[in-house]
């Protein structure tokens, strides 16, 4: 039988005010975000909402793992902009205003694109890492002037200027004033 930390968690034992269980009330909310399914996931979310303000709080923190987890890339400032909400929320005396930040947040999920490969990633390394088939592997040219065993090499600035500062898929290759400065000190082109 599989199970997880949430089958088993307090939440999963306890009943909303109007008698669903919220680990069904949970897996409503997310698997109607996954979907876009809007209503759905704002009357799941409701359901929370009216429970207190106890259920309220693991509202808010599912809507910041859906953020994560099931948005990601597809709007990758879902978090910071669900940050915002929840202290905008917070703030708030009235109930119902404190509910449509609720509403906006589920509103904001379930429209965005979706794009799970963070979640996709993060499981990856962890039974990567756990079945022995991949390990932190540390190559020559990140051992520079930052680190003991750079330092004991006689790794300096311009090691670390021409391997560790390199930059891949940059936004740009232009130049700027700044960097050919650096490049001109670090490379000893520039009266020091």
């Amino acid at each position: 039988m599989s199970q997880n930390y949430q089958s088993q968690d307090v939440w999963s034992r306890a009943r909303s005010v109007n008698g669903y269980a919220f680990d069904e009330l949970r897996s409503v909310l997310q698997k109607s975000i996954r979907r876009g399914l809007i209503e759905e996931a704002v009357l799941a979310a409701y359901e929370f909402f009216s429970s207190g303000s106890e259920a309220e709080e693991v509202l808010w923190r599912r809507l910041e793992i859906i953020a994560t987890e099931d948005v990601g890339f597809g709007l990758i400032e879902a978090p910071a902009i669900l940050h915002a909400l929840n202290e905008q929320r917070l703030r708030m005396v009235d109930r119902g205003d404190r509910w449509m930040y609720s509403v906006h947040a589920v509103r904001l999920l379930a429209s965005a694109k979706k794009d799970n490969t963070t979640m996709e990633l993060a499981c990856w390394a962890q039974f990567a890492v756990a079945r022995g088939e991949r390990k932190v592997e540390v190559e020559d040219y990140q051992l520079d002037m930052h680190t003991r065993r750079g330092v004991g090499m006689g790794r300096d600035i311009v090691h670390w200027w021409t391997q560790g500062a390199k930059l891949e898929n940059k936004v740009t290759d232009t130049p700027t004033p700044w960097g050919n400065y650096l490049d001109d000190l670090y490379m000893g082109r520039k009266d020091k």
